[in-house]
């Protein structure tokens, strides 16, 4: 069951990246790239040559592939499947996966010796220093007495607390997947970009790996996501994935890009709110 959900998250994961574009290009009035643009972009990229700068280590050689790994991972210990449920997956340990391959990608970026990606890396450090701990304390909250075991978060009675949980995740969503309005994935203004400054010096089949691997890994945190939503059975969960994803888009289409410096502002909220609903299921579990 883990292969079969492993294989449908990579077969699905340009998919769902091409139905947010045309769905958010449509909303602004444009016609918007076609449902399966993303694969012929993919194909097209591994069709020509990696380039890369002669100054670079083999640790940026070796990037894409490990991003790849991490994203794979991932997919792998999402709880979809009845068995990935009974699996004993740690939340601190999923955690700490993602910032190795946020870690990765960071030093890959510095190692090209490029101003435009030293700096697209120096924002990802500081924004990955307070996403991090807000997924930390969201999934934390969501399993509640599950304690870190990511099973439980279907388990776990939604109420207040898990409300409060999903609130903060989804912030965490629009920092993970580069969303606007903290980032913007279609955006090629070097003052401004983040998620693509990082991606600046690789080409070919390289920035397809990475290219595929962000991909995995949006739909990996949407996924994620309707775990934490109420649902009879486990089963059910994924019907929810269409509402994540146009709330996604929703908030993209009303929302302008905010200001670098007010990004952090954005994000201390969702650790507040992570915070807040932690505190509820500990100490306001009489009161819900």
């Amino acid at each position: 069951m883990i292969v079969v959900q492993v294989i449908a998250i990579l077969a699905l994961a340009p998919l769902v990246q091409g139905a947010m574009k045309r769905v958010r290009a449509n909303l602004q009035g444009r016609p918007g790239p076609g449902l399966f643009q993303r694969y012929r972009d993919l194909r097209k990229l591994l069709g020509k040559e990696a380039l890369l700068p002669d100054v670079v280590s083999p640790l940026t050689v070796a990037a894409p592939g490990v991003v790849l790994g991490v994203a794979v991972t991932f997919a792998a210990v999402l709880p979809i499947a009845p068995v990935a449920f009974a699996n004993p997956v740690d939340i601190v340990a999923l955690v700490l996966l993602l910032a190795a391959g946020r870690f990765v990608t960071t030093l890959a970026a510095l190692d090209t010796r490029s101003s435009f990606a030293g700096m697209a890396a120096s924002r990802e450090m500081t924004f990955g220093a307070l996403v991090e701990p807000t997924l930390l304390l969201s999934l934390l909250g969501a399993a509640g007495a599950g304690g870190t075991q990511l099973g439980a978060l279907a388990h776990t009675p939604f109420g207040l607390p898990g409300a409060l949980a999903l609130a903060a995740f989804f912030v965490v969503i629009l920092a993970e997947t580069a969303r606007v309005p903290i980032d913007n994935q279609e955006t090629h203004y070097e003052l401004t970009m983040i998620h693509e400054g990082l991606l600046l010096e690789f080409s070919g089949w390289q920035l397809a790996a990475m290219e595929f691997a962000s991909d995995i890994r949006q739909l990996a945190f949407l996924i994620l996501a309707v775990a934490l939503l109420p649902a009879p059975s486990p089963a059910f969960h994924l019907l929810w994935l269409p509402v994540v994803m146009a709330a996604i888009v929703g908030v993209e289409t009303l929302f302008a890009k905010m200001r670098l410096f007010e990004v952090p502002q954005l994000l201390l909220t969702g650790f507040i709110l992570s915070i807040a609903g932690i505190g509820l299921r500990i100490f306001g579990g009489h009161l819900l």
